[in-house]
């Protein structure tokens, strides 16, 4: 009977297969209780850290470019601008003048045009008490750290 045996053994495993293959990953719920270094109590049952936990960009802080282009709103009343020049001077030794001007207070009426690209910030890391939700991967030993809840 060694060949049923092994029939019904290669059967049993292959059903455990297609029940793992149409669940190639979990999500689970889970809470940040340390960041510093990571550590995410996921449900209640066990505390993840370390190399167990793969950050996406959603929760953590990363450098971006953006392009601005605005308008400021018109702006009314007395108010100056203080100009600063640095200048170059041609034919003589390298040297900077600096000039600090105010340009005086004006009555008048204005707004500014703001349109350049930009490199920005975004502090999107994550903090004590922080719910998130993740992913375990199939083997079970790494969990994406997805998003934040709420």
């Amino acid at each position: 009977m060694p060949d049923a045996a092994e029939l019904l053994k290669v059967i049993k495993q292959s059903a455990l297969e297609a029940v793992d293959a149409s669940k190639p990953v979990r999500f689970f719920f889970g809470e940040v209780m340390n960041t510093e270094p990571l550590q995410i109590d996921i449900e209640q049952k066990m505390k993840l850290g370390g190399s167990r936990l793969i950050l996406s960009r959603n929760v953590t802080e990363f450098e971006t470019e953006i392009t601005v282009d605005i308008n400021t709103e018109q702006a009314l009343g007395t108010h100056s601008h203080m100009l600063s020049l640095d200048m170059d001077e041609a034919g003589e030794p390298l040297h900077i003048h600096n000039i600090l001007a105010n340009m005086g207070a004006e009555e008048l009426s204005h707004s500014h045009k703001i349109k350049e690209r930009m490199k920005v910030t975004v502090h999107n890391g994550l903090a004590v008490g922080d719910k998130v939700i993740l992913l375990q991967n199939k083997g079970g030993q790494q969990y994406l750290v997805l998003d934040r809840i709420g």
